[in-house]
């Protein structure tokens, strides 16, 4: 069915370009850029779904703009999946823009009245989640290039692409310029013929505006004395992914009322007996480990759902952890008070990539457990991987992860001075990434 929604969009965006003209017989609504009056950028992202990682990301993004921006006459509008979810992330001069997951003519309303699109979630072009998403922002990208509007990929991954979405993001997205995040996916991008360079993340630059405060208030409530050691566990499925559409799936859930797998509409998660006993292995080896450690230095542990759909694996690896704990997920707690639980700890097991770069700013040890390529290439960037960093489908999954953990004890200020280190080289990434789209914006609209 991912196929069906690429030949959709297809036709779409090739109606894209019809917009101007039915503008003038009132049929639709499309705005081209005038002189003296504010240029609208659209940022197109995965927002409003209570992921922290996605949220940070935009939220720096725009204060890293409008800096960069200064005293140009701008715009800037930010899409969401969920208004309320978003309240009070963004300054009144941001704009928001609500679309829902059927995304298909809503984005090509959004697209149609703006100048120029920002792509800036971090998996841009990579099926690790879901091949949707990959579409959904080469119909961004292709729209724009119909209608003859620059558009530019910000802090974004580039996967290994093949088949029909290799073509269909060649096609789309020749004219997009790509601002990646590692040199793995600049040799992805240029394998599809599309063309960039490689930038960072933009989430380096978060604050947390109060978030920290709050942080050890809360975690006092929760149990913690104010003196032991804070380890904290961000874990995920990692066998439940990529997300595919089924119109059987969704025919059976019908009849059944058995929902537990969808994700949304037509979309359900990947599920077999194997990836059931590879999860089961995964909650096992973070649990043991993770309750080991607290044993072993009196730590209290603090588990941390990153992204709404974490909510229930923090349940299950709760009811494993035989040490003093508490939970946080994103359900309850806002980006910045998540990142105030982040910069609280002493150390970090995590499995999702957000939790690394956001925690950063307190250059803690991180014990990696990925399926994602991000998460694997922050640690290798950092030359933490192959002590630190570990395949979720490893075999002997829980030894890695116990003696990796000791490990960061007994090495942690060399750690630290690590992460210190390219923590300001990121920084100063993301202000040449600031710069160079200044450069660009000025190239596309001088």
């Amino acid at each position: 069915m991912d196929k069906v929604l690429a030949l959709i969009v297809r036709i779409v965006v090739w109606l894209s370009g019809f917009a101007k003209p039915l503008s003038k017989l009132r049929l639709c609504s499309y705005e081209e850029y005038t002189s003296g009056k504010p240029l609208k950028i659209l940022l197109v992202g995965y927002n409003g779904a209570r992921n922290t990682g996605a949220d940070a990301r935009v939220v720096a993004l725009t204060q890293q703009l409008e800096h960069a921006l200064g005293a140009r006459d701008t715009q800037l509008t930010v899409m969401t999946l969920d208004m309320e979810n978003v309240k009070g992330y963004f300054p009144e001069s941001v704009r928001l823009l609500h679309f829902t997951t059927v995304f298909i003519f809503s984005l090509l309303r959004a697209c149609s009245r703006h100048h120029v699109a920002i792509l800036c979630e971090g998996s841009t072009l990579t099926p690790t989640f879901a091949e949707a998403l990959c579409v959904f922002f080469c119909e961004a990208a292709g729209i724009m290039r119909r209608q003859g509007k620059p558009c530019i990929a910000y802090g974004s991954e580039v996967g290994r692409l093949h088949g029909w979405l290799a073509r269909l993001s060649s096609d789309l997205c020749r004219d997009t310029y790509f601002m990646v995040r590692t040199e793995e996916s600049l040799r992805n991008l240029q394998a599809l013929g599309l063309k960039g360079h490689v930038g960072t993340d933009t989430a380096w630059t978060f604050q947390t505006t109060g978030g920290e405060a709050w942080a050890s208030r809360r975690l006092k409530e929760a149990g913690w004395d104010g003196r032991m050691p804070l380890m904290g566990v961000a874990p995920l499925n990692p066998f439940c992914w990529p997300v595919r559409p089924s119109l059987w799936r969704w025919l059976k859930a019908m009849v059944t009322r058995d929902f537990s797998l969808q994700y949304d509409k037509l979309y359900f998660f990947s599920d077999s007996r194997e990836r059931r006993e590879l999860f089961e292995r995964y909650l096992s080896a973070m649990a043991a480990a993770a309750s080991q450690y607290a044993r072993d230095h009196q730590a209290f542990v603090v588990i941390l759902g990153m992204e709404k759909l974490d909510a229930g694996v923090c349940s299950l690896l709760e009811q494993r952890i035989d040490s003093p704990h508490a939970v946080f997920t994103s359900e309850s707690c806002n980006v910045f008070q998540m990142t105030g639980l982040l910069r609280q700890l002493n150390i970090l097991l995590t499995s999702r990539y957000h939790a690394s770069v956001l925690s950063m700013v307190r250059a803690i040890p991180i014990v990696a457990v990925s399926i994602d390529a991000r998460l694997n290439g922050v640690m290798r960037e950092v030359g933490l991987a192959s002590d630190y960093l570990h395949e979720a489908s490893d075999s002997d999954l829980e030894e890695k992860i116990k003696t990796s953990l000791q490990m960061a004890g007994e090495h942690k200020h060399e750690i630290m001075e690590i992460l210190q280190h390219h923590l300001s080289v990121y920084k100063e990434q993301t202000m040449a990434m600031s710069h160079f789209f200044v450069t660009w914006l000025n190239g596309k609209f001088s």
